[in-house]
């Protein structure tokens, strides 16, 4: 190596240093860049609608089957299900959600019509990894959404095989969905606390002829239970053994629905562990309901209260409702010491059948008539409300009226021309207090009478006036 000048070092250890900062340097920004992805990379991570993906199910998509798709979904993943051929059904569809916010959607089929989801020929039991339905949301699979599906043909051995089960899952919805001839519609359960089974969501679905005649009465259209679930533009009818709508719900909320037809009562909302707690309430707002004059099961309307060994202890709070029965059998039945009934802006008619005096309502096993309140309620028929509560001046009836309705038997129950003028009441919006809904957001609750039912299973918005039109269909 050279001699390095007077007073220096050689050139080649004087450069070494200033390579080797800028190499380290860079290495440095290097290491920044790193970082950073993976910063963004774990951001990206515990944001899952930031990456959720769509996957494709169908002829020439990814997947075959909903159940390899949803085995590969992650959390807020939704997954697309296209028409078969001929829009054939999926066969022996069997659907277990166990992931958070999982989407479930229908392609479009041709115009009106539902993908098909076939049951037939598998048992749901419930055993061990099978579960009870075509689709069940298990304990985790929050905020799921199923829509645009036609489900039919869920059985098992014991006869309660259904369409759709919410098992301890919160903030599912089932949305558009036709649901039909399986042991249950739609059932669902929490475990004894508040915290599961919570703000449970049926919107815009048809729910009819479900039952299964080897164990009649003990299957139903629907079959609820947990905290709170809430049943919306429904047209549910037609239950082949049960009852339209039975629920053990701590908190049930049926609104602008059109139930009708069933084999026993139309809902049938009962004891459980959830109901025995204080405000174990039913709110029944804005529906049409309607027996079927051919009944040969329960005649009643509405049972509010106790089948089992245990208690409820909440208010039925009927509002709004448009209610049609020929039968002497009570429009409400409470059954338990703590059930009271509170009955508002009602239109309840015998459709033009004279019936000597029907009953409004009726109390048995500790239940106290004078619980039975309400005010501003329209009775077209010969109704004793004898014992109850409700209130003499603000309750309105008259002879039967044979024409009440536009056209009952094309399901058109707006008031016809030849019904009284002077179809309104004294109250007004700012009177009608309902209790909330538990569980559900206060950004998703919505004023009451907003909306009125629009056949089939659909909504429309309910006309503004100052006097409220009695029952369900604005004037």
């Amino acid at each position: 190596m050279k001699n390095p000048p007077a007073g220096g070092r050689p050139r080649a250890a004087i450069a070494a240093p200033t390579k080797h900062r800028t190499s380290m340097a860079r290495r440095f920004n290097h290491c920044q860049d790193l970082l950073l992805i993976a910063i963004i990379a774990s951001t990206v991570a515990r944001s899952p609608q930031a990456c959720a993906a769509t996957l494709e199910v169908g002829p020439g998509k990814a997947f075959s089957q909903i159940e390899k798709a949803c085995g590969q979904a992650r959390t807020g993943d939704t997954i697309l299900v296209y028409p078969l051929t001929g829009n054939a059904a999926y066969e022996q569809v069997v659907v277990t959600v166990r992931e958070r916010d999982l989407t479930f959607r229908a392609a479009p089929a041709e115009k009106g019509k539902h993908i098909r989801l076939s049951g037939l020929g598998f048992n749901y039991t419930g055993e061990g990894n099978t579960p009870r339905a075509i689709f069940q949301f298990s304990p985790g699979a929050d905020g799921g959404l199923l829509e645009g599906f036609e489900l039919t043909g869920a059985h098992n051995n014991s006869h309660n095989g259904a369409a759709v089960r919410i098992h301890q899952a919160n903030h599912v919805t089932i949305r558009r969905c036709s649901i039909h001839h399986n042991d249950m519609g739609i059932m669902s359960n929490g475990d004894g606390t508040p915290a599961t089974a919570v703000d449970q969501r049926i919107e815009f679905c048809e729910i009819h002829h479900n039952g299964d005649p080897a164990e009649p009465g003990y299957n139903h259209n629907l079959y609820l239970g947990g905290t709170s679930a809430t049943l919306s533009y429904c047209e549910i009818h037609h239950s082949l053994t049960g009852h339209n709508i039975k629920s053990r719900t701590h908190h049930m909320r049926v609104q602008y629905c059109y139930v009708h037809h069933s084999a026993n009562r139309e809902l049938d909302l009962v004891d459980s562990v959830d109901t025995a707690r204080p405000d174990s309430h039913a709110v029944l707002l804005g529906n049409i309901i309607v027996k079927d004059p051919q009944s040969k099961g329960n005649r009643g309307v509405v049972h509010f209260g106790h089948d089992g060994d245990r208690q409820r202890d909440g208010t039925l709070f009927l509002a709004f409702n448009t209610i049609l029965t020929p039968f002497i059998a009570p429009i409400v039945d409470l059954s338990s010491p703590k059930t009271r009934a509170n009955l508002t802006g009602n239109l309840i008619t015998d459709g033009g059948v004279r019936q000597n005096r029907q009953v409004i309502a009726a109390a048995r096993g500790g239940a106290r008539l004078g619980n039975v309140i309400g005010t501003h309620n329209w009775f077209s028929g010969n109704f004793a409300c004898d014992g109850t509560g409700l209130d003499d001046k603000t309750n309105r009836s008259n002879d039967t009226m044979a024409d009440l309705f536009t056209n009952p038997a094309a399901h058109d129950f707006r008031l016809a021309r030849s019904a009284p003028p002077d179809f309104a009441s004294s109250l007004s919006i700012d009177q009608l207090i309902l209790p909330p809904i538990p569980g559900m957001p206060d950004t998703d609750a919505q004023p009451a009478l907003k909306w009125q039912y629009r056949h089939p299973a659909d909504r429309e918005a309910r006309p503004a006036d100052k006097r409220l039109t009695y029952g369900a269909l604005a004037r």
